[in-house]
């Protein structure tokens, strides 16, 4: 009794892996290639990355956040806006290096023409200084219009917000 359970588990063994095979093997026939599954696993990818207006409208509406958390004083809110202008740059960058007939890299001019900038007014964040702040903030106004002006988008110009935007948040601390 013991040899014949050893020979069915010997033959299982030696079975198994080949009866797995040839499932495999007429699964793949009858399926798509790998290659037509991955030019659709990339369309649907580049279907639903988000354009690159709408990354630019979500960093405008972060950067007129920046201003009002930083002309109130409500550090830790101002932090918390410059973080999220900065990982959607990062990801203008990352999906957008080349964008249409641009002829510079977007994902050069982005860290190029705004990290001094955004690096300044981080600086005056932690210092807790406002009036540096809204010297830093302007000078990231120039950078980002400086940045549009490269990337052939000339007729977008950043300003610090006029009138008031987000009444429905609290910004001050």
């Amino acid at each position: 009794m013991k040899r014949n359970h050893s020979i069915r588990l010997i033959v299982a063994a030696i079975c198994h892996p080949i009866v797995l095979l040839l499932m495999a093997c007429s699964q793949q026939s009858s399926s798509p290639t790998a290659e037509s599954r991955i030019a659709r696993l990339e369309q649907t990818t580049s279907d639903l990355k988000p354009g690159l207006g709408e990354i630019m409208g979500v960093i405008q509406q972060h950067h007129a956040k920046l201003y009002y958390s930083g002309i109130k004083e409500n550090w830790p809110l101002a932090q918390y806006q410059l973080g999220e202008i900065q990982e959607g740059l990062d990801d203008a960058a990352k999906y957008y290096p080349k964008f249409k007939e641009v002829k510079a890299s977007i994902a050069e001019l982005i860290p190029t023409m705004t990290k001094g900038s955004l690096e300044e007014v981080s600086k005056s964040i932690e210092q807790k200084n406002k009036k540096e702040f809204i010297k830093a903030f302007n000078k990231l106004n120039i950078a980002c219009t400086s940045c549009h002006r490269a990337a052939e988008h000339p007729f977008i110009v950043i300003q610090a917000p006029s009138e008031g935007m987000f009444s429905n948040q609290k910004f001050e601390p």
